[in-house]
């Protein structure tokens, strides 16, 4: 049916030759998502970096291909792709990226750096690479590729969002004006997720939920030398240690509310205990460590059920706190904490962020004033099970180019708008993949885009649309 060769052959040459000479322009743009850029609708900074990408889909001269930027005022736009089927009995398939980047970060290794694109050992380092700056180009080549062999398929839509980074406040009202448009998809790509190594073709089976928030401890109106104030005035840091003790033991990180969790049942053990098997130590190896620094646990298949259906807390910014060389004598007047609380894919976020808040706020120490605003929220997703077509191509896609079945498996980050997708158009099924394996440092510096993993993923990827193109509706 497919020349899987030939379909590998053809899709490194223009991965090499075109993809990564454009994301490597894009890189060099200091694009930031707009939570990160307040100005970025005026300085154009994000439109400019999109428009290498969106160029780019323009030059392969997809056949039967039209698209639209989705604008409206104040919102980042969307890209919307759509390409015929090659014959009217075929389904459709959505494949969604996004253009959007996270904020740069220091120190990065000798000679690349936020906006530095620089290839070692095969991986192409900067800003927005790999997250998620290469899924739209990398598509509208793997369409092009199969049109050029004149492989089936069925139609397909791209959508290239704006402002994954910044939480998707406004993509599911942009997809669904478009709703009608985009029809009744029976196949999702979503292509924002990880793996856990480079070895194997990894789809993942479940994400987790999130809820952020700003939690403020206030005691004074102004601060006061502490010299003055320290045994009178109880400190606003001891006091958030108190109450984060209240929803984390300090001991163990094990989150203290029984609302944040959900039964694990047999088959969950399995399937961490399969995935252990595969990686290992790996999975504590990849780590880059400081010092003696040791995992929470030495039991792989519990970590694997701690990084994702079980809750867990990070803080991760504060506010209230000057930096050490401007740190003066001072009883501070407040202390900021940003907390950021993962959650298992089926516990309801406004559910567990009541929870939190309630904990958080109820018999304030001393009195002290306790806020508790949130940030952000959503939920997991655990998509449906995949239709046996769809299993037998990712396995099959799996052996031809990695030399083994298809793993499934839970990932410990957020991509709430999936279940919001799943909830708008039912009857699709989802193959959510990523190209972001171990060390790839999404999010921080040295991030990077492992070039022969996309080579595989993509032609991988490629297969499953050509099974896809012999389904008919």
């Amino acid at each position: 049916m497919v020349d899987t060769a030939e379909l590998q052959a053809r899709l490194e040459k223009g991965i090499d030759e075109q993809v990564i000479p454009v994301l490597m322009e894009y890189i060099r743009i200091p694009s930031l998502s707009p939570l990160f850029d307040p100005n970025w609708e005026s300085n154009g900074l994000m439109e400019k970096a999109q428009d290498i990408l969106l160029s780019y889909v323009r030059s392969l001269n997809i056949k039967n291909f039209t698209s639209e930027i989705i604008k409206e005022p104040g919102k980042p736009w969307m890209f919307y792709g759509e390409i015929q089927a090659t014959s009217s009995n075929l389904g459709t398939v959505l494949v969604y990226g996004h253009m959007d980047k996270q904020p740069h970060f220091p120190n990065w290794i000798p000679g690349t750096g936020n906006t530095e694109p620089a290839i070692i050992d095969n991986k192409l380092y900067g800003r927005g690479g790999a997250d998620d700056g290469y899924s739209i180009p990398s598509a509208a080549l793997l369409i092009k590729t199969l049109q050029d062999m004149n492989i089936p398929h069925g139609r397909i839509v791209l959508i290239g969002e704006s402002e994954e980074e910044s939480g998707s406040p406004n993509l599911m009202y942009l997809i669904s004006q478009l709703k009608d448009k985009i029809g009744e998809p029976d196949l999702m790509i979503c292509l924002d997720s990880g793996a856990g190594d480079y070895e194997h073709l990894w789809i993942t089976s479940s994400l987790r939920g999130v809820v952020a928030v700003d939690l403020t401890v206030s005691v004074l109106k102004n601060g006061m030398h502490s010299g003055d104030g320290s045994g009178i005035v109880p400190s606003s840091f001891r006091i958030i240690r108190q109450l984060i003790d209240r929803i984390e033991d300090v001991n163990t990180g094990r989150v203290l509310l029984p609302q944040l969790y959900a039964d694990l049942t047999p088959a969950d053990y399995e399937k961490a205990a399969l995935v252990a098997k595969v990686l290992g130590s790996n999975l504590i190896d990849r780590i880059e460590w400081i010092g003696n620094t040791q995992a929470m646990s030495n039991d792989i298949v519990q970590l694997i059920l701690n990084r994702t259906l079980r809750p867990t807390l990070s803080i991760t910014g504060a506010d209230g706190l000057p930096n050490i060389s401007v740190a003066g004598n001072v009883l501070r007047p407040f202390t900021t904490f940003k907390l950021s609380v993962r959650l298992p894919p089926s516990i309801d976020s406004g559910v567990a962020f009541e929870a939190i808040k309630n904990e958080l706020i109820r018999d304030p120490p001393y009195g002290a004033t306790v806020e508790v605003k949130k940030v952000g929220a959503g939920n997991g997703f655990a998509p449906p099970e995949l239709d046996q077509w769809a299993n037998d191509a990712l396995n099959h896609a799996g052996n031809i180019y990695f030399g083994s079945d298809a793993l499934f498996f839970g990932e410990g980050v957020s991509i709430p708008f999936m279940g919001m997708l799943a909830n708008m158009f039912p009857k699709a099924k989802f193959i959510v993949i990523g190209v972001l394996g171990p060390n790839s440092n999404a999010h921080s510096a040295n991030e990077f885009l492992h070039i022969p993993f996309l080579k595989k993923i993509l032609s991988s990827l490629g297969y499953v649309l050509a099974v896809h193109g012999q389904k008919t509706n």
